[in-house]
């Protein structure tokens, strides 16, 4: 059983909309689901669950939402392991070092900030732009075309055709917040390649451009970038001595001499290049991972409820399934009243009992909510109920007592029988037997159906018993 905390999966609203396409009820069957549950009746997504759960059974071919589910975990499995793998690759490739040239910081600036922080800027864009414009941007990342060539590979014809479910709105919200989860992996390996080499090997870190930037530039340009960390972390923001020394210059192809001197003061920028990683790639890409969460979990319930079918299914669950009113008016016979018959053409909303002769619980629940009718407690007699059963239900009733019959059914000796022991019990003060019609008929019943209980009714000369004729 569903509750009201439970959030809309990918799975449930595949689910959802493949029993929709099989099977959606009729407009009975879906008011009484309703009214068993109640207390669900605020909360209409539970609603929504809780009945596909009953009804996904009728599904009848193989279901496909479990085919893609599967493939879509593991491509998704498949591609978060080798960016993760590739990202810690990628890192020792930046890093190595021979000993004969030190490894350029730029070099993984470039991949440990630059580029992530112009993924995540055309990742916003795409979010807030249209759909052609957001696909446009798309092919810019690598996981659009990876996950073609995978998808060419793995997916099939009738799994694919889901994609069709899915709203162009979502699909923009599931890519995005795909690409920042695998974009996320991918850094965590580029820093623990840091961390691996930094502990495994003596690097010489170095910086080298052909642009002509100065050492106290290129300083105001790192501790700019340092900013999120540098009060708290002073450390972790290399000196302007340290730039000025690992200034290295090609020309030659040798090291300089003062580089050599200092080769193991030249280590000290990971430190720095860990915080950028830290900060730029992991900690602002994981931010952007949990707003598209929460973007792809909100229009994924917005679709949830926009599903074909689902606006009829939430209509049947609140609206009861007849009015009180017929579609057409009958021409009633004129029948002469006599004077001695307990007639009443009104009805209470609230008894203490409701009892029906001859009904299921499921019918005597729709009559009810058709009627506007409560009571504090219902029970069925007659038909499969014993006499001992019929029995105890008389004589636990109290009060004023509201008896269902079906009108097109002429009482029978059992029902006479149950009747008289309800009249005896001595904490039942009033009784009304309402002649229903079928619910095909909105529960109403005829002028001559309601003459034969009428004098039925009256044989019994009970002061506390009347015949309900609306």
């Amino acid at each position: 059983m569903q509750t009201k905390n439970s959030k809309i999966s990918i799975k449930s609203y595949l689910l959802l909309s493949e029993t929709l396409d099989e099977y959606r009820g009729t407009h009975e069957e879906n008011r009484l689901f309703a009214l068993k549950h109640n207390e669900l009746t605020d909360h209409p997504k539970e609603m929504l669950l809780t009945w596909m759960q009953k009804h996904h059974f009728k599904v009848t071919q193989t279901s496909k939402s479990e085919s893609f589910l599967h493939q879509l975990s593991t491509l998704g499995n498949f591609i978060g392991l080798f960016s993760f793998i590739f990202g810690f690759f990628a890192g020792i490739g930046l890093l190595s070092y021979s000993g004969e040239a030190p490894v350029n910081v730029i070099y993984y600036l470039l991949f440990a900030m630059i580029i992530p922080l112009l993924s995540i800027y055309l990742s916003i864009i795409s979010l807030l732009s249209n759909q052609t414009i957001s696909n446009f941007f798309s092919i810019f990342f690598p996981l659009h075309w990876v996950e073609k060539i995978l998808g060419f590979f793995i997916v099939n014809e009738k799994v694919d055709s889901i994609n069709k479910v899915f709203s162009p709105e979502l699909k923009k919200w599931m890519f995005t917040s795909r690409l920042q989860l695998f974009s996320l992996l991918f850094s965590i390996g580029l820093l623990l390649a840091l961390l691996f080499m930094v502990v495994s090997k003596d690097i010489a870190f170095s910086w080298s451009t052909t642009l002509q930037v100065a050492p106290v530039e290129f300083f105001k340009l790192l501790a700019c970038i340092g900013i999120p960390w540098g009060e708290s972390m002073p450390s972790a923001i290399p000196s302007v001595e340290l730039i000025e020394m690992s200034h290295y210059y090609r020309l030659g192809g040798n090291l300089d001499t003062q580089m050599i001197q200092n080769a193991d003061k030249l280590g000290a920028w990971w430190k720095y290049l860990a915080m950028v990683t830290l900060f730029y790639a992991i900690f602002l890409r994981f931010l952007l991972w949990l707003a598209t969460r929460y973007g792809y979990q909100e229009q994924l319930e917005k679709d949830f409820l926009s599903l074909d079918g689902v606006a009829k299914l939430l209509r049947d669950f609140k609206t009861p399934y007849v009015s009180t009113e017929a579609l057409k008016v009958e021409t009633h016979l004129e029948i002469a009243e006599e004077t001695n018959e307990q007639v009443t053409h009104d009805v209470s909303k609230d008894y203490h009992n409701i009892i029906a002769w001859n009904f299921s619980l499921d019918e005597l629940t729709l009559v009810n909510d058709s009627k506007n009718i409560d009571s504090f407690f219902l029970n069925t007699v007659g038909g499969n109920h014993s006499f001992k059963e019929d029995q105890m239900v008389a004589q636990e009733a109290k009060e004023m007592v509201l008896l269902y019959v079906k009108s097109w059914e002429p009482p029978t000796m059992d029902f006479v029988d149950f009747l008289e022991e309800l009249l005896e019990n001595k904490n039942v003060y009033e009784v009304k037997v309402y002649p229903l019609g079928t619910a095909a008929r909105h529960y109403e019943s005829n002028e001559q159906e309601v003459a034969i209980w009428k004098r039925k009714i009256q044989g019994l000369k009970s002061k506390k018993v009347w015949v309900v004729d609306v």
